[in-house]
């Protein structure tokens, strides 16, 4: 069977990295944010969640601006993927990506290129959210540790905040529901992120046909397994 590499070593380890402290800091935000929480768990625990979302979110933050300078191309990389022009099949593919959650693979889906439309969606909204929350996590941890900000503005980053947890945390479901293959049609994509970054060339046809055709021409990225 043939595959193709589709994922490199440098971007399965930086998302490695990024959903260790996106899960961490979901896990002490929920302490932080639901009060029920913080009493059922108690000060010392509380105390712990802090310092633990503190670290992780200097790691959220930091890893990604890392990669940035590591990797210039690689981020150059992302962002013609995430901002390419929609053509009329990437319009047709949101069209029916709601009845495709549905219905699986019943539903003819038009080829896509190396980032379908919808991903390139929702790695917008993920992106927009993630500068949302670190943003206003930067100014809250100030003004936390005595650094003089307006209170009002203290107030609007707090709600930014609280805004951001709640839409990356609904985002972050979606992503596991898909990227984990949970969803019938993606079984065995998890090996793209948390394997060895390949995926087999029936599959590669199926999800992404246009970019899956052009790496099989080139054959630089392709192994026979």
């Amino acid at each position: 069977m043939r595959y193709i590499q589709r994922q490199s070593a440098f971007a399965r380890g930086l998302h490695w990295i990024h959903t260790i402290a996106c899960m961490s800091l979901f896990v002490t935000g929920l302490m932080l944010f639901i009060p029920a929480v913080a009493s059922a768990v108690g000060l010392g625990a509380m105390q712990g969640a802090r310092t633990v979302h503190r670290v992780m979110a200097v790691i959220f933050i930091a890893a990604p601006l890392l990669a940035v300078v590591v990797n210039p191309k690689g981020f150059k990389h992302f962002l013609k993927n995430m901002f390419y022009k929609w053509d009329a099949g990437d319009k047709e593919f949101m069209a029916k990506f709601f009845p495709y959650l549905f219905t699986g693979a019943k539903q003819h889906m038009p080829e896509q290129k190396e980032l379908k439309s919808g991903q390139a969606l929702s790695d917008w909204m993920l992106f927009a959210f993630a500068i949302a929350i670190s943003i206003s996590g930067v100014f809250l941890w100030l003004s936390a540790s005595g650094v003089a900000i307006n209170g009002t503005l203290t107030l609007w980053m707090l709600v930014a905040h609280d805004v951001a947890f709640v839409l990356l945390g609904l985002m972050m479901f979606v992503h596991i529901y898909l990227g984990a293959g949970v969803f019938q049609p993606y079984r065995g994509s998890v090996r793209l992120m948390f394997g060895d970054g390949k995926v087999s060339e029936s599959d590669a046809l199926y999800h992404w046909g246009t970019w899956a055709k052009e790496e099989l021409a080139k054959g630089d990225k392709v192994s026979v397994e």
